[in-house]
């Protein structure tokens, strides 16, 4: 549609070009004066495109406004339900949509009325040039079939000029678009991947991992620092839990070794090689398999998602068994009617929130990356599925570099180093025990989700 429309303009213009050269040639006075509509009609294409441009961004917005309600809505209709809000979203959205309707009506009169104006512009003109064309022949300055073959040449001219006029309103939201489009493209990100790495794509890592001196701040926060010089070692194949208040910067650690951002200040380092400037996102990830709080999982087959852990080669289903086996999660699926290729339906609606979290373990696992993040993985789970998953996180862990971020104390007792993080740095290191002897700010946590520590009970009843 848009090469159709594109031809037929520049066939329009053509057409005007050429009637005008030839009116020029038989009276260039009785051309002149039909050219006086010209600048008319090229403001009222401006002002068109103007308006048009108004007028498509804030129904743009009142649209927007009115699908987000609406979305969010049938996205969470069971709790709009249960607390009765239908009347309340039907309302924002009325109100919603109703502001929209009155913008692309106030939008459609002005567009309307410009339009109108430069449609009436070309007639106009050649209507002006008609009368001086007799006034030219009364006069006896020029012969009536130049009258007639001028206006011919005119009329055409502005017939296609107003042809022409017509694709206007598109051209005006094709700049629209692409103005935004453009807009996009220049964009820069802010994680780039590495120019010159000094490590090969298929480096396979040992798992040492380092934060050096890491001062950070989140682009839509800058107001916050979030972490603050933080510097914290943690040794190939150890278990190293972290710990803290909400907003400490915990989950932060996991996506700065991911790279999905970048610090400010300071290092990340795995096997001593800075992840920003010695690795590629490619092989940096690859070493690195996550598990997470809420897993994402496909509308596919429980083959396809686990599979999904390693897109860079044709896995397995040798290596998509394997790989359930470690996450504790093969003997469900086994006995499920199409076992593996059982589709999972959209947002994994088919499966519990433990089976999920298994399937998303041996989705990590599959790479078998040397580097395991577990963020907070387990704590939107009951007791029972809690334990199951847990037993297939700790299966999981061995012989990997594992990074677990905890609010449940009690999953993260066997765990070989905690740290904990307040204000944005480290404030205390050590084991389970270390740190409840130690009874500082961990010592106060665990206390306040489990109670009193038998090991500070016993200590209590022998100096008595």
């Amino acid at each position: 549609a848009t090469g159709t429309r594109i031809g037929a303009l520049m066939q329009a213009t053509a057409t005007i070009v050429i009637g005008i050269m030839l009116s020029m040639y038989f009276t260039w006075k009785m051309t002149l004066v039909s050219l006086i509509s010209v600048p008319a009609v090229i403001g009222s294409v401006v002002m068109e495109g103007r308006v048009l441009s108004v007028g498509l961004q804030l129904v743009r917005e009142a649209s927007y406004r009115a699908t987000t309600i609406a979305t969010e809505a049938i996205t969470n209709i069971k709790t709009v339900a249960a607390f009765c809000g239908e009347e309340a979203v039907i309302k924002r959205y009325h109100d919603a949509f109703v502001g929209g309707r009155a913008m692309a009506r106030k939008s459609l009169r002005w567009r309307g009325t410009v339009f109108s104006f430069g449609q009436t512009a070309p007639v106009a003109g050649y209507a002006l040039s008609l009368w001086y064309g007799g006034v030219l022949v009364a006069e006896g300055e020029i012969h009536y079939k130049t009258v007639i073959k001028v206006s011919e040449a005119l009329i055409f001219g502005a017939w296609m000029m107003g042809q022409a006029l017509a694709f206007a309103p598109n051209f005006g939201a094709a700049v629209s678009a692409a103005g935004r489009v453009m807009t996009l493209l220049a964009r820069k990100p802010r994680v780039c991947d590495t120019v010159s790495p000094s490590v090969p794509v298929d480096y396979v890592a040992q798992g040492k991992i380092e934060y050096k001196n890491v001062k950070f701040r989140y682009p839509t926060r800058r107001e916050v620092e979030v972490l603050r010089g933080l510097s914290v070692l943690i040794p190939f194949g150890k278990r190293v839990a972290f710990v803290g208040p909400s907003g400490c910067g915990k989950s932060t650690l996991i996506q700065l070794i991911q790279r999905l951002y970048d610090p400010e200040e300071g290092n990340v380092y795995m096997d001593d090689y800075n992840v920003v400037s010695d690795m590629r996102l490619q092989t940096l990830r690859a070493n690195l398999g996550i598990v997470s709080q809420e897993p994402v999982l496909f509308d596919r087959t429980i083959a396809e998602n686990i599979a999904y852990g390693d897109n860079r080669r044709n896995v397995t289903i040798e290596e998509i068994v394997s790989a359930a086996k470690q996450a504790n999660v093969h003997t469900f699926i086994s006995a499920l009617p199409n076992a593996y290729n059982t589709r999972i339906g959209a947002r994994a609606s088919q499966l519990s929130g433990g089976q999920k979290q298994r399937i998303a373990i041996a989705r990590a696992l599959v790479r078998n990356p040397r580097v395991l993040l577990l963020d907070e993985a387990t704590s939107a789970l009951d007791t029972h599925s809690e334990k199951v998953v847990q037993e297939a996180l700790d299966r999981a862990s061995e012989g990997r570099t594992s990074l677990i971020i905890a609010h449940r104390l009690s999953t993260i007792q066997t765990a070989d180093m905690i740290v904990v993080i307040a204000k944005g740095v480290v404030a205390e290191t050590g084991t389970h025990r270390e740190l409840l002897e130690k009874n500082g700010i961990y010592a106060r946590l665990y206390e306040l989700q489990c109670g009193i520590p038998e090991e500070i009970e016993e200590t209590a009843d022998g100096d008595v």
